[in-house]
């Protein structure tokens, strides 16, 4: 059995990586493939780190198609690997689509994500969401406890919508978010100022999600826009990916020159 505190004491993400522990154990016992809830495919590929070193244990990162930006982990005995195509064709999710006229009343993945959650889905039963057009959105979800979804009519807003929930096959899917160099130049290297440059979002509303918690420094949530970043820093943004700083270099005016890489 693995050592809980051993791998907790270093971890940036606590409890994604105490789930992990969990399934683990359970996969060892009962020699069978077991999965977490969803997590950013990023915190998924952190948190696995922990684990290099154990070769009882195997892992495989899935959140429904190729690109997806929220994933689960499936973990199993490293004497009992199942083939790739297994994995994928048995993952615990299934597609849930979301019908409304939004020509007039725009909606964004959170809010679509919102209207899950406050109708009895757990955050973490929820991969990925996504738009379509004005016409609503498609995601990922957990293919336990949805019954109650299916065929039902919710509001969002003052916009009826219908919940349908489909094979994962039968989904428009995304397309990928490749990895790009990002170079501004900002007056400083606060939080807000390099998060609103590197994510594409206004100061003010990255003011506002920061606050809020939803961006998270290195693994830990942080709620202060003031902090002062240094090379080699993350971030993730909720819904918005993922940058890293790769450079930090003064101009002779006494401005940042920066540059990140946006996952």
């Amino acid at each position: 059995m693995i050592d809980l505190k051993e791998i907790l004491i270093n971890s940036n993400y606590k409890k994604e990586t105490e789930e992990l522990i969990n399934i683990a154990n359970l996969a060892y016992k009962h020699w069978e493939t077991y999965w977490t809830g969803f997590n950013s495919t990023y915190v998924c590929e952190e948190i696995i780190k922990d684990f290099e070193n154990l070769n009882d244990f195997k892992f495989f990162i899935y959140g429904g198609f190729s690109s997806s930006q929220r994933s689960r982990i499936a973990c199993f005995r490293g004497d009992n690997i199942p083939e790739e195509d297994a994995l994928k064709s048995n993952f615990p999710a299934q597609g849930i689509k979301i019908n409304g006229n939004f020509l007039f009343d725009n909606a964004t993945q959170d809010d679509f994500r919102s209207l899950l959650i406050e109708n009895g889905v757990n955050q973490i039963k929820v991969g990925d969401i996504w738009t379509i057009g004005d016409r609503g959105a498609q995601g990922i979800i957990d293919n336990s406890d949805i019954k109650h979804l299916d065929e039902k009519i919710f509001y969002l807003r003052n916009v009826k919508v219908k919940v349908n929930v489909v094979d994962i096959d039968e989904l428009q899917i995304p397309s990928g978010r490749s990895k790009k160099l990002v170079n501004t130049v900002e007056a400083s290297t606060r939080l807000d100022a390099i998060a609103s440059a590197g994510f594409r979002v206004s100061r003010t509303k990255i003011i506002e999600r920061i606050e809020n918690g939803m961006l998270r420094l290195n693994g830990s949530k942080i709620n202060k826009p003031t902090i002062n970043l240094k090379i080699g820093d993350k971030l993730e943004l909720e819904n918005k990916g993922f940058i890293e700083i790769l450079n930090l270099e003064m101009t002779k005016r006494e401005r940042w020159k920066v540059q990140l890489l946006r996952k």
